[in-house]
């Protein structure tokens, strides 16, 4: 059977990983909870229905591992016929990522005040959004049709594009975001400008949230070009909607540290980000 470790090991692992993000985005939620009880509405809308999207798919990539490593054991047909809840785990991905970049696209609006600018990247951000959350979809009811294992080459344009598109709107936010903090840090007093953390940790934080979901989006797609008669991809494929929600969770999260950060150290940027991160945590 060690000639189909490249099928079944990658599920396994995958599997694992997406049940130690989903406690992590547990936590999470907990945390956003009990730290924000008076939140705007429409995040409490958002956070409450990501985590259930989640917690679904986490139930149908178990079941796809329980069908390939469990009942289909010693019967290596189950690796050509693949079951229904392959299908399920990149349209809760494509859905969860379209709601956290659009989040995203919301928050880069209020940052931008509200400008033409911010208005035109606003809409190409959510367009993206949408564009990868509707390829992804268009892509599963093509598959549909034939599960087979060996047709799994001829959905490749779509993913590829998919993943393509999901990339370049992560990287274009995270760009986007770091132009915006560094355009206000210049703007601060020379002397203020030399002895500010504030900005920097904005930026570093920004960078490094986006570059979670952006690279394992690229690893996805170097894997499902490369390896394609291997199940290598079914790592990133359980874990990049985890992803995607524990970048949210996390970056409403931590508005607590920011609020708390001295004014003095934020100037003018106080009005803009901080309240934006801390309107309703004023009760807290």
């Amino acid at each position: 059977m060690s000639e189909y470790l490249l099928f079944t090991a990658p599920i396994l692992a995958g599997t694992q990983a997406n049940w130690a993000l989903l406690a992590t985005l547990a936590v999470q939620v907990y945390t956003f909870h009990v730290r924000f009880p008076n939140e705007r509405r429409w995040i409490k809308i958002l956070v409450y229905t990501v985590f259930p999207l989640e917690l679904t798919q986490t139930g149908v990539s178990s079941h796809y591992a329980y069908w390939v490593l469990a009942l289909g054991w010693g019967n290596t047909t189950v690796l050509e016929i693949l079951p229904w809840s392959c299908l399920a785990t990149p349209i809760f991905t494509g859905i969860t990522a379209a709601l956290v970049q659009i989040l995203f696209a919301w928050r880069i609006y209020l940052l931008m005040r509200k400008t033409v600018w911010a208005c035109v990247i606003t809409a190409v951000i959510v367009l993206l959004a949408m564009i990868q959350s509707v390829t992804i979809l268009i892509v599963v009811v093509r598959f549909a049709h034939a599960t087979a294992f060996t047709n799994v080459t001829k959905i490749g344009v779509g993913v590829k594009t998919w993943l393509i598109i999901a990339a370049v709107c992560d990287v274009f936010i995270t760009t986007t975001l770091i132009i915006i903090f560094h355009q206000y840090r210049i703007q601060l007093p020379a002397e203020e400008r030399r002895t500010d953390t504030f900005m920097v940790k904005l930026m570093f934080n920004t960078v490094e949230t986006g570059a979670v979901t952006s690279v394992t989006a690229i690893i996805y797609l170097v894997l499902f070009l490369l390896y394609p008669q291997t199940n290598l991809e079914k790592i990133p494929t359980f874990i990049l909607g985890k992803l995607y929600a524990n970048v949210l969770l996390f970056t409403l999260n931590v508005r607590r540290f920011w609020a708390n950060h001295k004014t003095t150290e934020i100037g003018t940027f106080t009005s803009v980000y901080v309240t934006y991160t801390t309107t309703q945590t004023t009760s807290v």
